[in-house]
């Protein structure tokens, strides 16, 4: 019985891209690295084997690249309604969203209207333990974002960001 349930699965998974059943077999199924990032690849993220993803791991639609050697801890959620790219050697700490999209502020269009906009990660950053990367953010290369940051506008190269707002704390180099 749980063969067919598996098979009807990788069907679907097959004739079109589906993310939410891509989430369902990534995070509950006991099969290898390779087949795992191959559930990934058919709803459309583009993983390579360099890479680590900890499970559970939640995204929306697959627009989600990762360049090189990326390392996701536990219990990310990535709300990928526009494109997010992740840079060679950067990790992610456990429970951090990065959402593409949000509302306006007004009560009348809020129901009605979302905005995307795309997050872009550079190379060789760190971004810290529950921590939230808003729609529209790019983080430069060799940054630091601390664990229970909320990031709402771009980091520069080479800086450490810290706090809800997230503000420039140090520069690294």
């Amino acid at each position: 019985m749980i063969f067919d349930v598996l098979k009807y699965c990788f069907f679907i998974l097959r004739k079109k891209k589906n993310p939410r059943t891509a989430c369902i077999l990534f995070n509950n199924l006991l099969i290898s690295k390779r087949k795992r990032y191959s559930i990934l690849r058919n709803a459309g993220v583009s993983v390579n084997s360099n890479s680590t993803i900890i499970d559970p791991f939640y995204f929306e639609q697959g627009k989600i690249t990762l360049y090189g050697k990326v390392f996701i801890n536990a219990n990310c959620v990535f709300l990928d309604a526009g494109y997010i790219s992740i840079g060679n050697n950067t990790a992610i700490g456990p429970n951090v969203v990065l959402t593409t999209v949000t509302h306006p502020a007004s009560p009348d269009r809020r129901p009605k209207e979302t905005i995307c906009a795309p997050i872009n990660i550079g190379n060789n950053v760190w971004i810290g333990a529950n921590s939230t990367i808003l729609p529209g953010v790019s983080i430069g290369d060799n940054s630091v974002i601390a664990a229970n940051s909320m990031v709402n506008t771009n980091v520069p190269p080479d800086t450490l960001y810290a706090g809800s707002p997230a503000t420039l704390k140090k520069h690294l180099v």
